[in-house]
């Protein structure tokens, strides 16, 4: 009766198990850090996802080195589980980052059959960031790398598109207030500036751009999203 009774319960256990077998990368944005991602981390990693939440110095390379650097570690990824798709939920530039890296000729195809989640994608720049410019103090604090990339580009079709097998769902926000922008936005990127060709879904949320990573709801999107690629 105990034997029966345990093997119940083992059975039971390993059919509601939430072990999803397949890796989520969190990737921050410019000036931020693994920290900026962690709300997200904590989450997927209840859920049953086996979460790296990747760490770059975003200041000190272009956004193509940043790419580079990625790429290794997607690599190590697909070696430890080969076949097994690579999903992402990238914030910011974070979002330029993965893109760079899903264009290099070494990121493994593991990267490019999951889900990515791009949170506030400054895709056709930043009309706010090109403002900033001006100031010496400003681009002092960015540096020359990818922060001058952000404060002078008007857009980034040279790092290529994202992969057509790639299932993608952009979450932008619009709680912001910021006069050199113009309609909706976050108070540093605006809505129409989050627009992306790659056929996908779209939500908006009623978060800023620093905070939408820590909000509930996109908590819940992104998990809704991610259950539905498995659930395949």
């Amino acid at each position: 009766m105990k034997k029966a009774l345990f093997f119940f319960v083992f059975s039971a256990a390993s059919l509601f198990s939430t072990e999803k077998g397949e890796f989520v990368v969190c990737v921050h944005g410019f000036m931020g850090s693994s920290w900026n991602m962690r709300f997200l981390e904590r989450n997927l990693k209840k859920e049953g996802w086996d979460v790296i939440n990747w760490a770059y110095p975003s200041r000190d390379s272009s956004i193509r080195e940043h790419g580079k650097e990625l790429v290794g570690q997607l690599i190590c990824l697909a070696k430890e589980k080969p076949g097994r798709p690579i999903h992402f939920a990238a914030h910011s530039m974070g979002n330029l980052v993965l893109l760079a890296a899903l264009n290099d000729p070494m990121c493994p195809e593991e990267a490019k059959r999951g889900s990515a989640v791009l949170i506030a994608p400054p895709f056709k720049g930043s009309a706010w960031a090109r403002w900033l410019h001006r100031f010496s103090l400003v681009r002092w604090i960015a540096k020359g790398f990818s922060g001058n990339e952000l404060m002078t580009k008007e857009d980034f079709r040279d790092l290529g598109d994202y992969p057509a097998s790639l299932r993608i769902l952009v979450i932008a926000g619009n709680l912001g207030f910021n006069p050199v922008l113009s309609g909706e936005n976050d108070g540093t990127i605006s809505l129409e500036e989050t627009d992306l060709s790659t056929p996908h879904e779209r939500v908006v949320v009623k978060r800023g751009h620093k905070t939408i990573v820590c909000s509930k709801k996109v908590c819940s999107l992104i998990s809704q999203f991610f259950a539905e690629a498995t659930a395949v």
